[in-house]
């Protein structure tokens, strides 16, 4: 008895350093398939990436909503910073090519997760706290730059989907060939946001319920 009992702790011990490791395996899965995958990547494939089983995962996370949220505040703090650091830029224009290379980059670095900024994150206060914030954020870096002549006046916001879908594609499919090629396509797109290069646009820009669609595609 005095073995059983001396030995309880000790199991204990190492049924919780398992269920650790286990949760960090899985957490660097998830990571890995939003990344790769996007955000509605399967969870039974997270679990076998994890080399845990479907119960396991549903222990530590009994809903996906529950795994996003432990897996996405950190890369939403991240596109947070990126739009506070080129608001503090005093050069409008400057701020807003650091913002869109800034994040293009994130993208291309296999970084990014696609529908981040679109996706309902509905019961997660949290992260839809972060993402406003954001949203706020990108509207004042672009309405600023808009009103000081650094960019062209018809520029909107949704007009962003363009080049962060463009980026996404040109990185995706370059990336074993020529890794930095989606560079010279986001200068392509920030020369055309120069006032002086524009001309006039016969098709309005998408709305925001339309920019939700296509990226929810």
């Amino acid at each position: 008895m005095a073995q059983e009992a001396g030995g309880a702790p000790k199991r204990a011990r190492a049924e919780r350093s398992d269920s650790v490791r286990n949760r960090e395996r899985l957490l660097a899965a998830a990571r890995d398939l939003f990344a790769t995958d996007g955000l509605h990547a399967p969870l039974d494939r997270i679990a076998t990436a994890a080399g845990v089983g479907p119960g396991t995962l549903y222990r530590h996370f009994p809903t996906r909503l529950a795994l996003w949220e432990a897996v996405l505040e950190e890369p939403l703090r991240v596109q947070l910073d990126l739009v506070e650091r080129a608001l503090a830029n005093p050069d409008r224009w400057s701020g807003v090519a650091q913002y869109i290379l800034e994040t293009s980059a994130h993208e291309a670095e296999r970084g990014g997760y696609l529908n981040l900024m679109t996706t309902r994150f509905d019961g997660a206060p949290r992260l839809l706290a972060i993402r406003g914030s954001i949203q706020r954020r990108i509207v004042e870096l672009f309405s600023r730059a808009r009103r000081e002549g650094a960019i062209r006046p018809d520029f909107s916001v949704e007009d962003l989907i363009f080049i962060n879908l463009s980026n996404s594609r040109v990185a995706e499919v370059t990336r074993e060939v020529a890794p930095d090629a989606w560079r010279r396509n986001v200068e392509l797109f920030l020369d055309s946001l120069r006032p002086e290069r524009a001309h006039p646009l016969n098709q309005p820009p998408m709305t925001p319920g339309e920019v939700a669609r296509v990226a929810m595609r």
